[in-house]
């Protein structure tokens, strides 16, 4: 199910990530355990933890809004960064393509990117130096999966990520991403992909593009 090369550590609510950021970065997905609400599942998700942790949302509205969060609580954007230990950041998605980023200096992100905030140019509003970061993408609507309408040709920022079948178009929304942030200065053997479509994992993970659910996936990253 998942990429070989990706460790994971599976517990009641989530599978956390243990391989791929710096011993300092904690990082992960929920299970179908935990409906995604928030603020409520938060604690439940990094229970395993031990420490009292903070945490900050978005209100996530496909915009291609970037924030730094600098205390806890709900922000206006699709994306969040923060530089404070014991920190968490939450990205709630039921088909939507989230990105965890961290660098070696202590900076941690997540990203909300659905097709409209691609579109926006979510990622080219970046503006840390990504040199020193990786970058994985989470749990999310993959390209077998990700048909969209014959417009999307018409969109500049995402014709070239496209492919026609029998079937219809299909939006490519992991190559986009990593594309995007190579083009910024993100190390080609620093991006990663956990492979794992929310629609075709049919129980294991909700998909509102299945199901028609309000349930959410919950991806996360923060500093110890």
């Amino acid at each position: 199910m998942f990429n070989k090369g990706i460790k994971l550590n599976e517990t009641r609510f989530c599978f956390f990530i243990e391989n791929l950021f710096s011993p300092n970065i904690i990082s992960g997905f929920s299970k179908s355990s935990l409906p995604g609400e928030l603020p409520g599942d938060f604690n439940k998700l990094i229970s395993y933890i031990g420490k009292k942790n903070s945490f900050s949302y978005m209100d996530q509205k496909h915009s291609a809004g970037l924030a730094l969060a600098q205390k806890p609580g709900l922000y206006d954007a699709d994306g969040l960064f923060t530089k404070d230990k014991n920190h968490f950041l939450v990205v709630k998605t039921a088909d939507c393509l989230p990105l965890l980023l961290a660098n070696g200096d202590g900076l941690a992100g997540v990203i909300h990117m659905g097709w409209r905030s691609a579109k926006k140019g979510i990622l080219k509003n970046i503006s840390f130096d990504l040199t020193d970061f990786k970058v994985v993408a989470g749990l999310g609507l993959r390209s077998c999966c990700y048909q969209v309408g014959a417009e999307f040709r018409e969109f500049s920022e995402l014709s070239s990520y496209l492919r026609t079948t029998p079937k219809g178009v299909f939006f490519e929304p992991v190559r986009f991403a990593r594309d995007k942030l190579i083009a910024q200065g993100l190390k080609k053997d620093n991006f990663f992909d956990l492979s794992l479509c929310s629609y075709c994992s049919g129980g294991d993970f909700f998909s509102y593009r299945r199901d028609k659910t309000s349930k959410r996936n919950l991806s996360f990253i923060g500093l110890r």
